[in-house]
C-alpha cells in the first residue's frame, strides 16, 4: 500500500477532507489508514463538496 500515490499514511480524518477539499473535483480521493481501527484503511472520495469514507478491510 505504502507504494502507491494515493496512500496517505496515518493522516487524520480532517486532514484527509482538507487534502481533497484542496483538490476541489468531484471523483478524487485518498487511502489513509484508519484513526479508530488499526490495521484498517479508509478509501476517502469527495463527491459534490462532501467527503465519503469506506472502511477497506484486508
Amino acid at each position: 500500500m505504502e507504494k502507491l500515490q494515493i496512500y496517505h499514511g496515518p493522516i487524520g480524518k480532517e486532514e484527509g477532507e482538507r487534502r481533497l477539499g484542496q483538490d476541489g473535483r468531484d471523483g478524487c480521493y485518498l487511502v489513509r489508514d484508519s484513526d479508530s481501527v488499526p490495521g484498517v484503511f479508509c478509501l476517502c472520495v469527495l463527491c459534490r463538496g462532501y467527503v465519503y469514507t469506506y472502511r477497506l478491510h484486508q
